[in-house]
């Protein structure tokens, strides 16, 4: 039986054309100055530091950027929702999207134009390819007329990895996934998991041809691919006693330890272990991939890429320095600047609380956005950032919907969309126009919560989440629920419209890549399970004027993780049992 082991999570950027170098002491590689990256010179210099990080180090470390004050707390009050003044601009039309790019068949639904995410189900329009959950192999399907037919399988052995996703870009097949190495290794201090990507030239995709394998030390946390170029990130977690003190890389299976100058650090790290970022040319020639490979002390839990630079959190709690009112827990942001390749490690920032996911995070003009949630006088409350260039607090609006929780966030343009949830599911109006005064402008609430907001033309945004219905032990989630609000008006924002659909579960509601749009003709798709049968089916549904219209309901004897449309045909994924169901979509 093949042993599995969880991906791993935290993770991180790296280096290369590294700015701001400071000057220290190079004799004994000791310490240095200022808050700026630090570029290692030697293994020594790098084993220095690593001694220096002790077992019982706190969780918490302030980086700069904005500091706790009681100041922050001051529009939070007992449990009540922050009061929302009116001002601003409206919101402006947005270039991020993730559109399909064409009537003929669908693309992943991405966060930021032109960056594209790996995803379990990629199509041509002529193959579909997707990744086995149950045998971790890649299979190909040829599709014609609604009929699906294996043309190709990539088998777990022959790639070496447990496929996690996958891209498609140019004529390349991405296979992106973890090798946990020798399992005569396994759980010991010296195991070292690497994240691979395997490239595959599928210009015939009935005989898919390895191009060739590049591989990095760490968990897999995330990928991206952007003008042409693959970026892998990983955390890459040091065991006590082991010897080696570096990320390892290589291609064709081989690997080797990173160069001491490829590797740097802010001041104060406070984990053994490296956020490790390799980037890959997608269209590199047989068995000549053209890799970078680049490293930084630290941990991150999420990322987001603006196709210029990748922004990686690391949320840290002092656990003790809390004493009930105000608790040090503050979320690190490792800023690092990317170019054809090249990873160059910029600055480094800090927030107080905790990000929810991607969406969570924004680049506009130079700044860059973050919305978080922490915990102040026994409530959760919320706050969203803007950043300079140099990863300074600028702005900020703080402390709003105190006793609720992010659960999703959008910005369009100059503007940002909040939904906080906890027995209501407000949608707040977040001005920033000027960026050093961003201003809450204006709030609407509706039952249950959305987890995924998507704009809808100029002046409306639908959200997809959970529907809630009050039970014996109090409100609980049972059911998908869309919800369509209108965003004309800054200051008023209203509902306009929702469908409700009990005892259903979809992908969609924590995973964006989950949903299927189509731009050319103006509806959606969303795959979903029904709890009690183990069926499932897609929802079909458009905007009409300010209603919301269900165009169909596709059932199922599967659950539907995923789904996608070529030309006349929506086709389902049941990934566990590798089926593919389609349903026609021009009747």
């Amino acid at each position: 039986m093949k042993k599995r082991i969880a991906a791993g999570i935290a993770f991180a950027v790296f280096a290369a054309a590294v700015i701001g170098v400071l000057s220290y002491d190079r004799s004994d590689g000791g310490d240095w100055n200022g808050d700026e990256i630090r570029v290692f010179d030697n293994y020594g210099q790098i084993e220095k530091v690593l001694g220096s990080i002790k077992d019982d180090e706190p969780m918490f470390h302030t980086y700069g950027g904005d500091v706790i004050v009681e100041e922050d707390i001051a529009e939070a009050p007992d449990g009540n929702m922050a009061e929302a003044p009116a001002m601003g601009a409206g919101p402006e039309a947005n270039a991020e999207g993730g559109d399909a790019k064409s009537a003929e068949f669908s693309d992943t639904y991405i966060q930021v134009e032109g960056v594209d995410e790996a995803d379990i189900i990629k199509t041509d329009g002529k193959y579909i390819y997707y990744t086995s959950r149950s045998s971790y192999d890649v299979i190909i399907a040829k599709v014609e007329n609604g009929k699906a037919v294996d043309a190709a399988v990539i088998p777990e052995e022959e790639m070496g990895i447990s496929a996690d996703s996958i891209f498609l870009s140019g004529g390349r097949l991405v296979v992106v996934g973890t090798d946990f190495g020798d399992p005569d290794e396994y759980y010991t201090p010296t195991q070292v998991i690497n994240s691979t990507a395997c490239i595959y030239d599928v210009s015939n995709p009935e005989k898919p041809k390895l191009v060739g394998k590049y591989g990095q030390s760490g968990s897999l946390v995330s990928a991206r691919v952007t003008d042409g170029y693959l970026y892998m990130i990983s955390t890459d977690y040091l065991n006590r006693g082991d010897r080696r003190i570096v990320p390892l890389a290589g291609t064709g299976g081989e690997m080797d330890k990173l160069k001491a100058n490829h590797i740097c650090c802010f001041p104060t790290p406070q984990s053994r272990a490296y956020a490790v970022i390799g980037s890959v040319k997608v269209d590199s020639a047989k068995g000549k991939l053209k890799t970078n490979t680049r490293a930084v002390l630290g941990t991150s839990d999420d990322i987001y890429c603006s196709g210029r630079s990748i922004y990686l959190t690391d949320y840290r709690l002092n656990y003790g320095s809390m004493d009930g009112a105000v608790s040090d827990e503050r979320t690190s942001i490792m800023k690092a600047e990317i170019s054809k390749g090249k990873v160059a490690f910029a600055k480094q920032g800090s927030v107080r609380g905790s990000v929810l996911n991607q969406f969570s995070m924004d680049e506009k003009d130079g700044y860059f956005r973050i919305a978080t949630t922490a915990r102040v006088k026994g409530h959760d409350v919320n706050y969203l950032y803007v950043l300079d260039e140099d990863m300074e607090v600028c702005g900020k609006v703080k402390g709003f919907a105190a006793g609720e929780q992010i659960k999703a966030v959008r910005y369009l343009g100059d503007t940002a969309y909040v939904i906080t949830y906890k027995q209501t599911d407000p949608l707040f109006v977040i001005d920033l126009s000027d960026p050093e005064k961003p201003e809450m402008r204006g709030n609407v609430e509706i039952t249950g919560f959305s987890s995924l907001l998507l704009p809808e033309g100029e002046d409306k945004i639908i959200g997809i989440g959970t529907a809630t219905s009050e039970g014996e032990f109090g409100e609980v989630e049972n059911g998908v629920k869309i919800a369509l609000f209108d965003i004309s008006d800054p200051e008023k924002p209203e509902v306009l419209d929702s469908m409700t659909y009990m005892d259903y579960s979809s992908n969609v509601q924590y995973d964006h890549r989950a949903l299927t749009v189509n731009s050319s003709e103006g509806w959606y798709a969303v795959p979903y399970s029904v709890w009690d049968n183990d069926t499932g089916g897609v929802i079909q549904f458009r905007v009409s004027g300010n209603m919301l219209e269900e165009m169909n309901n596709y059932k199922g004897e599967k659950c539907i993780d995923r789904c996608l449309f070529i030309d006349d045909y929506i086709y389902g994924l049941e990934s566990y049992e590798d089926e593919i169901i389609s349903w026609n979509i021009a009747h």
